[in-house]
């Protein structure tokens, strides 16, 4: 073996162990060694003589693995490689599968012992990586057996390295041709251009523009053309095959993946990244700052004085018919205005309410400087940056009454109003740098071939358009683009 590494000695007989007190250990001990060499007839007798039952992974995977004799060929007829031998005592028990169908034996040997192993606490690890965000009492279970931990861990951990250095020497010569290879190729974002449903899929990788014919039963079933989905493509045999998994990716996420993917991640990190997606949605104001809802109440000396210097500091609404004064923040984001924070003086108490900390922060400081003697009464931050946060604040406030809403399928005047917000909405959208674009504006993009498909794609993503006045139209949009 090169490197100067030495392969474990291989028992080579079964015979009187039973009686051992150890012996059906080394029966199992010689079944993986059998299992190795690519020997499922001998691995499943010796497995059988351990008193291994059915369910047991290892009689699982060599039943799986076994060849059937070659068909229409009797025992004792001549054997089909031309030896001049009967079948029986030629190839009758040496049968083996094309290396297209032990590629994915060879994996299940890689990762045997990754659990038990030395990798086992980097395995752990990366599988708390993976279930951060699954609310579930089996979650890390869930990740171990998902397959990118595991997968992350054999080849961005370097497990798979020294499953060959180890054990390389036990497998079939082929097979350890095809592991060498494995470790040559990157994982790598990939573009979908072709599916046959439950067959195979063509894909090209967008690091290289390489485009691969993929042999892919299960994942062929799940993905769509255009695409792109993170995944490692290596070759078995005469087709090419994906393990561990093939994770979704956005056109927002993939120019970071790939910097990610150049710079070697360790399997932490990488799968971190790719399990970002089972997050919580994160909510946000029109400025990208995490939802806070923030609300004070301060004591006035003199509220008259205020009044008159938030005039000229804020934007005065219409008064409250309880006679409470009313002031706003205002900012235009896409072209639009909207409200940053609502100020209302009741009396000698002021009331200020926003929706981000740095909102709220910018308003309070304002205040204290316009009325240094102003004193807070009573402050409220309630987090509302995610689902979770929301459904735990709302399961504080169940006591509240249903919010009212406008209709405006009821009211004319309404809708035509949402209309002209989405209207502006999307004539600033086609200016702004996206983040999803690299930066880039869409009309940027639609002029410029090399990124005309990643806006194009981005497109597609968005929902269509239902009729509801104010949502965004994406066929409106490619008008507007040159792409419809």
């Amino acid at each position: 073996m090169g490197g100067g590494a030495l392969a474990p000695a291989a028992p080579t007989s079964g015979a009187g162990l039973w009686g051992h007190r150890r012996g059906r250990l080394t029966l199992m001990s010689l079944a993986r060694y059998a299992s190795d060499r690519g020997d499922a007839e001998r691995g499943l007798a010796l497995l059988r003589r351990a008193g291994a039952p059915r369910e047991h992974e290892l009689v699982q995977l060599l039943e799986h693995f076994q060849p059937a004799p070659r068909p229409g060929l009797g025992r004792k007829q001549p054997c089909w490689c031309g030896s001049g031998r009967k079948y029986k005592v030629c190839h009758l028990h040496r049968e083996q599968l094309p290396l297209a169908e032990r590629a994915a034996w060879l994996y299940q040997k890689a990762g045997a012992d990754l659990f038990d192993g030395p990798s086992g606490p980097l395995l752990i690890q990366t599988a708390q990586a993976r279930a951060r965000y699954w609310d579930s009492p089996d979650a890390l279970e869930r990740a171990i057996e998902d397959g990118l931990a595991a997968d992350a861990v054999l080849f961005e951990g370097g497990a798979f390295a020294d499953f060959l250095a180890v054990r390389g020497s036990l497998l079939p010569t082929d097979e350890r041709l095809l592991a060498e290879q494995w470790l040559l190729v990157q994982r790598s974002v990939h573009e979908v251009l072709a599916v046959r449903r439950g067959e195979q899929m063509t894909l090209r990788d967008v690091r290289t523009g390489d485009v691969h014919e993929v042999r892919e039963r299960a994942g062929s079933r799940q993905v769509k053309v255009g695409k792109l989905y993170c995944a490692r493509v290596v070759p078995s045999g005469d087709t090419m095959q994906i393990f561990g998994g093939i994770e979704p990716v956005s056109i927002g996420e993939r120019d970071e993946l790939i910097a990610l993917l150049d710079d070697d991640p360790d399997p932490v990190e990488l799968v971190a990244f790719l399990s970002r997606r089972f997050a919580p949605p994160v909510l946000q104001n029109t400025e990208g700052e995490s939802l806070v809802l923030c609300d004070a109440t301060l004591r006035i000396a003199d509220p008259a004085r205020l009044a008159q210097v938030l005039d000229d500091e804020y934007d005065r609404h219409d008064d409250e018919p309880d006679g409470a004064l009313a002031w706003f923040e205002h900012v235009i984001t896409h072209g639009i205005q909207r409200i940053r924070a609502n100020i209302e003086l009741r009396g000698d108490e002021l009331h200020v309410h926003a929706n981000s900390d740095a909102r709220f922060e910018r308003v309070l400081a304002t205040i204290g400087k316009l009325d240094p003697s102003a004193t807070v009464l009573h402050e409220t931050r309630d987090p509302a940056g995610d689902l979770r946060a929301v459904q735990q604040l709302a399961e504080r406030s169940a006591a509240a009454s249903a919010a009212t809403f406008l209709d405006p399928a009821a009211d004319p005047a309404i809708a035509a109003a949402l209309e002209e917000m989405a209207g502006k909405y999307e004539a600033a959208w086609l200016d702004e740098p996206i983040p999803a674009l690299a930066g880039h504006t869409p009309r940027e993009c639609a002029h410029d071939p090399t990124r005309r498909p990643d806006l194009i794609r981005l497109l597609d993503s968005f929902p269509e358009n239902t009729g509801r006045p104010g949502t965004m139209s994406p066929a409106r949009l490619r008008a507007a683009l040159g792409l419809s």
